[in-house]
């Protein structure tokens, strides 16, 4: 049995569970103890020294970092597959993949930090919000050039560049408040792309 350490929020353990759910690979979830305290130990330690989620233990093999695990989710189960047949097709959805792991994650922790934690109160977390909500409409139009007139981000079929996309702007949906204009190809793509299995039971 394949263990994925993970957290239920993490958009990057989401989209490794999108990833094995829509392979089929049968996985047991678990909560690393003492995760986000400083004190977390064991199996999970020895396998991240960052002690991050995800981590994929599979056997005597374990991988940490969501791509890298993307990557060997791929090259160890290979159908169906997720990332596209072309150089350049992969080439552009793992560049969407960059982009929503390390610039629209951002967005959205920042207005986690503000809105759960109350980093900032009162005009300027006003000022934060209305800026944050500024640059998800930015990313909202890039990636509906990305999606262009593809059903999928991957071409004709569900893939990588979707998974890639789906947890970052179901957080940002669902948590922050900041959602695709209606009628526009990315809230069809949403929608479409929250049908799915893999998805729905994912982000759930």
């Amino acid at each position: 049995m394949v263990t994925l350490y993970e957290h239920p929020l993490s958009p990057y353990a989401q989209k490794v569970k999108i990833a094995l759910r829509e392979k089929g690979v049968a996985f047991e979830a678990a909560l690393p103890g003492g995760l986000g305290a400083g004190d977390a130990a064991g199996e999970f330690v020895a396998a991240n020294p960052r002690a991050e989620v995800p981590v994929l233990i599979d056997g005597g093999t374990a991988v940490f970092d969501s791509t890298i695990i993307l990557e060997y989710v791929e090259d160890r189960w290979p159908a169906p597959a997720l990332l596209p047949a072309g150089a350049a097709d992969r080439a552009r959805v793992r560049m969407i993949e960059e982009v929503m792991d390390t610039h629209f994650e951002a967005v959205n922790w920042g207005l986690g930090e503000i809105g759960w934690f109350r980093r900032a109160e009162g005009e300027l977390a006003a000022r934060l919000v209305a800026a944050a909500a500024r640059q998800t409409r930015g990313f909202f139009a890039w990636l509906e050039r990305q999606l262009g007139d593809r059903a999928w981000f991957n071409g004709e079929e569900f893939g990588w560049g979707d998974l890639a996309v789906a947890p970052f702007v179901g957080t940002s949906v669902r948590v922050v408040g900041n959602a695709p204009a209606e009628g526009c190809a990315m809230a069809a793509w949403l929608e479409r792309a929250s049908a799915r299995p893999a998805v729905a039971t994912t982000l759930a």
